[in-house]
């Protein structure tokens, strides 16, 4: 999961400017559901797509004014998998509380590196830290690592692979990136200078190819391990972009409910098992997420229930789309503390 990257910031969406090739060529290895949908901010998209449930039932509604908290009795797809004797890994922005009980350590993650608050350089976080050689959380310790913030926790969830290759894993690498202060060394930036772009967006692009080479290096680590038949890769992104050039038409950007802040990309390969470069345009969302994993991996869904459902009679082919029940996803989310209509 990216940060604050659009439906459109992608070549396989027909951006013409930016060059995505590891997610092109993900989006042709993957099934793609064409109108999947999230929240207009980060911290209830990620509280959603963990628990498979709506903010107003895990606590999270909104980005800031302390609605930004996990509820600690939610129960999120790390600890379901915890249960089963999975290895679990989150690398990055978490966003839903820095302290007990509300950390992921809290909330079934074993493994831990993550930055503080809603981003690098914000004040939830160490005074003066950026993007390069930050000051970041590693089960519990503050320790400061070298080099590029992406890079640095794709090399974490690489190494966490690595050691786990013989047992069942789920890694999490949510990045921080693109969102802003959209810093990202200057070699990224350049080529979209030259195709004369505003700053900001040759910024916010620049950030996602280097994402993008790092995710070249993760899939690449699963095919050196012999890990990719037998390993569901998803990609998504947690809400609309910030800065955007090529729109595909889509109305608004972040923090808006219109599909240009709510619409992302997403991408779900499992070879031999999920038809690669199929489109699925039935409506789908982040709290359906959670039952469509458990369901993948045999796991006995728990009876509290889901806002969300398992896509895999979709996925699997076992229900066409045709057949699939039309759906209405409604939406409810501001810094009160109930619902209230039309905050747009």
């Amino acid at each position: 999961m990216t940060d604050d990257q659009g439906w459109t910031q992608v070549g396989f969406h027909g951006n013409p400017y930016i060059r995505t090739p590891t997610l092109d060529r993900l989006a042709a290895e993957s099934t793609e559901f064409t109108q999947f949908y999230v929240e207009p901010k980060c911290a209830p998209t990620r509280a959603a797509l963990l628990t498979g449930v709506h903010g107003y039932r895990n606590g999270v509604i909104d980005t800031h004014l302390g609605r930004t908290f996990l509820d600690p009795a939610a129960v999120t797809l790390a600890e379901l998998l915890t249960a089963e004797g999975y290895k679990t890994g989150i690398f990055g922005k978490w966003h839903l509380g820095d302290n007990y009980p509300l950390r992921p350590s809290d909330q079934g993650f074993q493994e831990v590196l993550v930055h503080r608050g809603g981003g690098i350089g914000q004040p939830a976080g160490p005074p003066g830290n950026t993007y390069w050689d930050p000051v970041l959380e590693h089960n519990g310790e503050s320790k400061k690592y070298q080099g590029y913030c992406t890079k640095i926790f794709t090399d974490a969830l690489i190494e966490f692979v690595e050691e786990n290759r013989d047992r069942p894993f789920f890694g999490y690498l949510a990045t921080n990136t693109p969102h802003s202060p959209f810093d990202v060394d200057e070699e990224y930036i350049a080529p979209y200078r030259e195709m004369g772009l505003p700053e900001n967006t040759a910024r916010v692009y620049g950030m996602i190819t280097e994402f993008d080479e790092n995710l070249e290096r993760l899939l690449a680590k699963l095919e050196e391990l012999g890990l990719a038949e037998n390993t569901i890769v998803i990609f998504l992104t947690d809400n609309g972009p910030t800065q955007q050039t090529y729109t595909a038409g889509l109305k608004g950007r972040k923090p808006s409910a219109y599909d240009g802040g709510t619409r992302v990309p997403f991408l779900i390969r499992w070879p031999g098992k999920f038809e690669a470069g199929r489109k699925i345009d039935r409506i789908a969302a982040h709290i359906d997420v959670v039952p469509t994993l458990l369901e993948a991996a045999g796991i006995v869904m728990p009876d509290s229930g889901f806002d969300g459902a398992s896509l895999m009679p979709l996925l699997a082919g076992t229900v066409s789309a045709d057949d699939w029940p039309d759906d209405t996803l409604r939406r409810a989310g501001s810094a009160r503390p109930h619902p209230w209509p039309w905050p747009c």
